[in-house]
């Protein structure tokens, strides 16, 4: 007759295992969501922060309420949707255009300020005209050192020649590296063309490679594993 104690030692790394896959799992599920409502409430917060202010500058004791706080945000989001419509038909009609263009000379006439409403503006009007929006294709190229590959997403061919371009014989790519977990800080590269290897993965399967790190797989999502 087997032994209470070897059946029990036996089964110990089983639900261990156990114990740790799931464990795992359940992290690769709630963490995203986490980080998601983070990010949501983040841009929220910063977007109607300036109006719970002035809430409480002038309505203190409605300011104490949870629930009125949260009403507020949500009715001055709707407003600034509202705002944000009925300047897009503004820019429609003449008097409008003409309106805006004038706010957009002024802006780029500001020191300082005129160097960040034309780089966000171009970086707009390229996500607007552009077919494929601002990453046309990813691609893998060796950092930070020989035989060590990172990937990346190509932002420009480079097919009209500007100072940098005219330094490379075969032609260069502009190259954004975004880092792990977080892709919205990264690394501007200019790489040659020859030490470069074109992806056929789409931007958003490149993404989640490189928001997971490396453990979503392009085409694949993750699964229990037994």
């Amino acid at each position: 007759m087997p032994d209470l104690n070897d059946i029990v030692s036996q089964k110990k790394p089983i639900l261990l295992r156990l114990l740790k896959n799931n464990l795992v799992t359940g992290l690769l599920i709630v963490i995203p969501i986490l980080v998601t409502l983070w990010v949501g409430w983040w841009s929220i917060s910063i977007m109607t922060d300036w109006a719970v202010h002035l809430l409480r500058r002038y309505e203190p004791e409605l300011a104490n309420k949870t629930s009125v706080i949260i009403v507020f945000r949500l009715l001055t989001l709707t407003v600034l949707a509202m705002v944000i419509f009925l300047i897009g038909l503004l820019a429609k009609v003449t008097v409008g255009k003409q309106l805006i263009h004038l706010a957009q000379k002024l802006l780029l006439k500001l020191p300082i300020l005129s160097i960040v409403y034309s780089t966000c503006q171009q970086i707009g009007e390229t996500v607007k005209t552009q077919q494929g929006g601002l990453f046309k294709q990813v691609v893998l190229f060796e950092y930070p050192r020989k035989g060590s590959w990172a990937i990346g997403f190509i932002t420009s061919f480079n097919e009209q020649e500007f100072e940098v371009t005219e330094h490379f014989k075969n032609g260069v790519y502009s190259i954004f590296m975004p880092t792990t977990p977080n892709p919205t800080s990264g690394f501007l590269f200019y790489v040659p063309k020859e030490d470069c290897i074109l992806l056929d993965m789409s931007a958003g399967d490149a993404m989640k490679l490189i928001v997971s790190g490396g453990v979503v797989l392009p085409g694949t999502k993750l699964e229990e594993k037994e």
